[in-house]
């Protein structure tokens, strides 16, 4: 679900957050798993969204199929970060951040990119334009999604991923008094 909030507001509403974790990662450094089934220059992402999942396990084991692989909310963005933010430049860092809370949890996706028109490219979503027949598919995941809130930065050069622990008190509540 796409929501409209800061990650002030995300934080506030996790209460009590602190980081898990914090880091870069530069794709050209990631050791690639044999086992990838991405083309060779996503080689990285395989193996570095199973290290995100296996650090989420306790909290996100069972949304593990829709955060991960080839149309998995966290793959889609990393993958964003990576073609669209950095042009494919497998040297340049993206920014992985993750705050846990009593009540949940954020993810944060930050590429070094110039960003997106968020408010447009809802729009063009919600007018049912025909990219979303045909491409578009993270996007997509990520605005249907039930389980996981997404927002972007007004600048939209940073994904953030939020799960309520318990969803009825939680970000659909928000969604709700903004809209």
């Amino acid at each position: 679900m796409l929501l409209f909030m800061t990650l002030d507001q995300a934080l506030q509403l996790i209460e009590n957050s602190s980081v898990l974790f914090a880091e870069q990662v530069i794709p050209a450094q990631v050791t690639i798993s044999v086992d990838s089934p991405y083309r060779p220059e996503y080689g990285w992402l395989f193996t570095y969204e199973r290290e995100i999942a296996r650090r989420l396990e306790p909290w996100l084991a069972p949304y593990r199929y829709e955060l991960i692989g080839e149309q998995g909310i966290i793959c889609e963005a990393l993958s964003n970060a990576f073609c669209h933010g950095h042009l494919k430049d497998k040297f340049r860092p993206i920014e992985i951040t993750c705050q846990v809370g009593r009540k949940g949890l954020v993810l944060q996706i930050k590429d070094q990119g110039k960003g997106f028109d968020v408010q447009r490219l809802h729009r063009q979503y919600q007018a049912g334009k025909t990219y979303y027949q045909i491409a578009g598919n993270g996007l997509r995941h990520m605005f249907l999604s039930k389980n996981f809130g997404v927002f972007f930065t007004h600048s939209g050069a940073a994904f953030h991923l939020l799960r309520c622990f318990n969803q009825e008190q939680g970000f659909l509540r928000f969604w709700e008094k903004t809209m």
